[in-house]
């Protein structure tokens, strides 16, 4: 069913987790291990705080070869509480999960596995709740990935601890434990990782910002304005005191964006 005729999953507002300690001893499903560094980075930082670790995809071990064997040389990384299920997805990894960690490639609705699930989280939302750095970050259809290098060049440049990730292919997990009131970071964001924050009030940046926004992920969406729809989460929970930056081509599709804050 197209996108355009269904609603989007609201998420509850806060986080499964109060605190990272509070990670240690629970249930946790990785959903999609994938191979751009992402499933990855979840196994170790829930492994870390002591979680026990299901990792489910679709895909074989072979084709996922090139991570599983990075995480099997990692000596440093406990596989005691380490499980595998690849190849298939099975609803009791979702059901006795104290939460699933999704795919922003997923779409919830329709899922059956994510539909029995005491809770979800993302990499993203995880690392929103418990950062106390300023956040910059960017989505639109193009440029993305110019825009957040171009800002975190500069900011080093500047004399600025700061990090980049998200849809970089760098998961903000990674150094979320490195980061503080003074460390900006920037984020790259596509319109699924943003999705999957609907509701959750967990992202307020200091400083959104839309690049070209053009059609794009129709099959997943089904009309522009559910994918527009999205794009505007990126500002949804700002502040008088931010700011938003905008395309300011005339590209026929910003006009849905032309008011991002009410306030």
């Amino acid at each position: 069913m197209a996108d355009s005729m269904t609603s989007p999953h609201v998420y509850p507002e806060g986080c499964v987790f109060n605190s990272l300690d509070d990670i240690a001893g629970k249930k946790i499903t990785i959903m999609g291990l994938g191979l751009n560094g992402g499933g990855e980075a979840c196994v170790r930082f829930f492994l870390k705080h002591g979680a026990f670790v299901t990792v489910t995809d679709m895909k074989t071990a072979e084709q996922l070869s090139p991570t599983l064997n990075k995480l099997n040389a990692d000596c440093s990384i406990d596989k005691s509480r380490l499980t595998y299920i690849l190849g298939q997805h099975r609803i009791e990894d979702f059901e006795n999960a104290d939460c699933v960690i999704k795919n922003p490639g997923v779409k919830y609705e329709g899922n059956k596995y994510l539909a029995v699930a005491k809770a979800i989280e993302t990499d993203i939302s995880i690392f929103l709740h418990f950062t106390k750095a300023p956040i910059i970050a960017v989505t639109g259809s193009k440029g993305k990935s110019s825009t957040v290098s171009a800002i975190h060049y500069g900011l080093q440049k500047a004399g600025f601890t700061s990090f980049l990730g998200g849809n970089i292919t760098v998961s903000p997990l990674t150094f979320l434990e490195q980061t503080n009131e003074i460390s900006p970071v920037v984020l790259e964001l596509s319109s699924w990782q943003l999705r999957d924050l609907r509701g959750r009030k967990a992202l307020k940046p200091k400083i959104a910002i839309i690049t070209k926004t053009v059609p794009d992920h129709q099959n997943f969406y089904g009309s522009m304005k559910a994918y527009i729809a999205d794009k505007r989460l990126i500002y949804a929970d700002q502040t008088k005191t931010d700011y938003t930056i905008l395309d300011a081509d005339a590209d026929g599709y910003l006009t849905e964006c032309d008011q991002p804050k009410e306030n």
